[in-house]
């Protein structure tokens, strides 16, 4: 018989009464994937424990279908409204086959009467779950606030760093035609000479050097140095680092000095070095501005301004705008693979709570790599499903700690260092409020973590 078999092994969570009770007052039913426990708006259902399989709970908000949790065996379900008399506020549906035991609700309301152990149990079950649902709410309130600080912030940013970059791009045009001037009534020269010049320009402005690696910079810049120096230039050092940076090299600075000689070669040459570098001033200015306006562009998509409901979210949008957030620890000792299958098509998903589960899972392999290794980051579709994989080559997890990463302000990181929330926050968002699952594996030099989301949750129309 169905009942002789749930035994403790089943539900080690239930102590032997309540377990004994809800063998002789439930009644074994099973329902096929899909299928409604009870529905949103209904009056008379029951109250069941599940035996296997999942129950997702959603409500209607507006015209979106949202989804409030997943439960799984060992937990019951349809006690709320039950003891309020009411309809029900949300709809219990399977999530494949689902056994349980369904405890009718005329049978439930006497053991509540009665304060029998089952009815005890689960009004301690109602407890937590209300101070979870609490927890969700601020949670999501803190999220909603950084979203409008974020829109003011881009708001305010957005219009000055578009003018400085204007402002940029004004000031090398007009640095160039004013250094083109100053040339061209420079009496010291001849027309041959300002040819020669101007021909060097024309040639550094149509090839933009290619970026050397440390020890070939440093190289070109000791051999402009001493060829600088051999020349009799003064201030020799810092025009050998301008004229690296624009892409001058030994062959440029001979054809120069067969042309100009003796101090018409020192005039011509800080003539140069003075056009190089307002150039380069103007490209870092420029380049300043466009960080400004792609942080903030970032900062909007990491917290999803003002999109509260579930909509097509871009998994590759938000792991880069998290991944920029993040900027500031990447550089230098951290090198950032991407294996992206582009041909993902969009999920349906909360993406201010997607990009808080990348935030701290991203964040959380920098720290167990002490910002110096590989970070891995990785997409793929499997069937109906997307599958997130984020990982490092850092230590790795111990088993012994590995069973407890899951538990609420569990941490191994130092006082001050961690709340020990980061982890349970991406478990509820990821299975209670999107459907999907989280899985780890670790070993030392490979960890990582695979977060599976459903493209479009199976919710009730």
């Amino acid at each position: 018989m169905l009942h002789d078999s749930i035994d403790a092994t089943l539900f080690p969570s239930l102590p032997p009464d309540v377990l004994e009770e809800a063998k002789q007052e439930g009644l074994a039913r099973t329902f096929q994937p899909g299928e409604p426990l009870f529905a949103e708006g209904m009056l008379d259902y029951d109250f069941f424990v599940l035996l296997s399989g999942e129950v997702r709970i959603s409500q209607r908000v507006g015209d979106e279908e949202q989804i409030l949790g997943v439960y799984r065996r060992g937990e019951f379900v349809g006690e709320l409204s039950l003891l309020s008399g009411g309809p029900a506020r949300v709809t219990g549906r399977a999530v494949g086959t689902v056994r349980t035991l369904q405890v009718k609700a005329d049978t439930f309301r006497k053991m509540m009467a009665q304060c029998s152990p089952l009815a005890k149990f689960a009004v301690q079950g109602m407890v937590a779950r209300r101070q979870e649902v609490e927890a969700q709410v601020r949670q999501h309130e803190k999220l909603a606030m950084l979203g409008r600080m974020a829109a003011g912030l881009a708001h305010e940013l957005n219009n000055p760093a578009a003018a400085a970059r204007r402002s940029a791009e004004q000031l090398r045009e007009k640095s160039l035609a004013a250094q083109h001037q100053a040339l061209a009534y420079d009496s010291r020269l001849t027309d041959p000479q300002r040819e020669a010049l101007l021909e060097l320009v024309s040639e550094l402005q149509a090839s933009p050097p290619k970026p050397l690696d440390a020890l070939s910079q440093s190289d070109l810049e000791d051999a402009l140095l001493e060829w600088l120096g051999i020349h009799g230039m003064s201030q020799a050092y810092g025009r050998a680092a301008t004229f690296a940076a624009a892409g001058v090299d030994l062959p440029h600075l001979e054809v120069l000095g067969a042309s100009l000689e003796g101090p018409v070669l020192a005039a011509g040459l800080e003539w140069l070095e003075t056009l190089l570098a307002l150039a380069q001033l103007a490209d870092v200015l420029e380049a300043g501005t466009a960080r400004i306006s792609s942080l903030v562009s970032a900062v909007s998509q990491y917290t999803y301004v003002d999109r509260e409901v579930p909509q097509e979210v871009d998994v590759h949008t938000g792991l880069e705008a998290t991944l920029a957030m993040f900027a500031h620890r990447l550089h230098g000792g951290v090198t950032v693979t991407r294996d992206y299958d582009t041909s993902l098509p969009k999920l349906w998903a909360h993406g201010g709570e997607l990009n808080q589960v990348w935030s701290n899972l991203i964040e959380n392999a920098l720290d167990a790599m002490q910002d110096r290794g590989i970070l891995r980051v990785s997409t793929r579709r499997r069937g109906d499903e997307v599958y997130v994989e984020i990982g490092d080559n850092g230590p790795g997890i111990s088993k012994d700690i590995l069973a407890r990463i899951w538990e609420p302000f569990f941490t191994t990181k130092a006082m001050g260092q961690g709340t020990g929330l980061g982890l349970d926050i991406v478990l509820r968002i990821i299975e209670r409020h999107h459907g999907g699952r989280i899985l780890v594996e670790s070993v030392p030099g490979n960890t990582f973590f695979r977060v599976e989301l459903p493209l479009k949750p199976e919710l009730p129309h």
